[in-house]
Parts: structure tokens; sequence; C-alpha cells
């Protein structure tokens, strides 16, 4: 076996990749998306060659190799104008030994792509929990895990993403604050 098979081999860990434009960012559209080399079952050639279809990418979780990159186009749909970002994910992800069982999340906001580590959690445990007295972070429905944000750099905690109604009481309560 080579040496790069054996790292190959070394960087497939069960983890998740998973976004919700839908929910999360109903103001665009994803025109594309590629996680590391892949893009559903399609690699990084097809998808440059065009024989794979664009606008969708991997949403699950699984044995699958990590990432070293993740690229994202979208459009806004008020101002029709498309937006892509690049991250890479190499210097901002734990080990895969550590990765297991954690999940990337990626979601839009304000049209600034926000990639988010969400930890694998236990109720019972509060294993992963967020420590009382940090702010949440992260999307909608994750305000009780201690989620990283691994893009951009520097943003401050928030809370994004989430249906209407809960986007619409979060902004309405920041509002409110002094």
């Amino acid at each position: 076996m080579s040496t790069q098979n054996a790292c190959s081999e070394d960087r497939i860990v069960f983890h998740g990749f998973s976004y919700n434009p839908a929910v999360d960012s109903p103001d665009i559209e994803l025109l594309d998306c590629l996680y590391g080399e892949t893009l559903g079952t399609h690699t990084a050639h097809e998808v440059q060659t065009g024989q794979a279809r664009r606008g969708e990418c991997f949403n699950g979780a699984g044995k699958i190799l990590l990432g070293d990159s993740l690229y994202v186009k979208w459009r806004d749909k008020n101002t029709q104008k498309v937006y892509e970002d690049r991250v890479d994910l190499r210097s901002r992800l734990p080990s895969p030994k550590e990765m297991h069982k954690q999940d990337i999340y990626f979601l839009i906001d304000n049209n600034q792509l926000y990639v988010y580590l969400i930890p694998d959690s236990d109720w019972d445990t509060k294993r992963n929990h967020r420590p009382v007295g940090k702010p949440a972070n992260g999307p909608d429905g994750r305000e009780y895990l201690d989620v990283k944000t691994l893009y951009p750099d520097n943003a401050p905690p928030k809370v994004r993403g989430g249906w209407p109604s809960a986007r619409a009481a979060r902004e309405a309560a920041e509002r409110g604050k002094p």
C-alpha cells in the first residue's frame, strides 16, 4: 500500500456535512457546492468537466473522506447578484480522530458564508453542551451545543439561520437589548 493511500484511508472518518438553505438562507439560491473532492457521489473532476449536476452537495453523515476545502456559490434572490467563497479547511478542522461523529455545517447570512463545527452530543451526560455563560453560536436549533465557528475568522458568537419565526424572535430580542 502506498503512503498516499494510507493517508487517504486515515482521513476517511465518520462525520457529517450538512446545510439547509431553504430554512437557514431562504433569500439565496444555492448554485454550486463542493466539499473536498466530493459532490454527492461525484468527484471534483466530474464537476469541473460538466459531467455532474451542479447546485447539489453531499448532505449527510457516514464514513467519508475528510474534506480539505469547501466551495460554495450562491445567488441572492433579491438582487440576483452571484457570490462565491472557498474555505481552506486544512488548518481549521481537528485531526481525523477528533472529527469522529462531528458535523460540518454551513449557511449563508447576509451574503456571508459561515461554516461551523457541530460536536457530537449526549443528552444524558451533557457531553459537548455549551458551558453556562458562554454565548450561543451556530445554526438555529443547536444553541445548547458548544459550536465552533470555522469560518469566517473572528466572527462574533451568534445564532444564525432557522425558521422565519425563530429568526424574527431572535432579531426582536436583539433589538430590545440596551
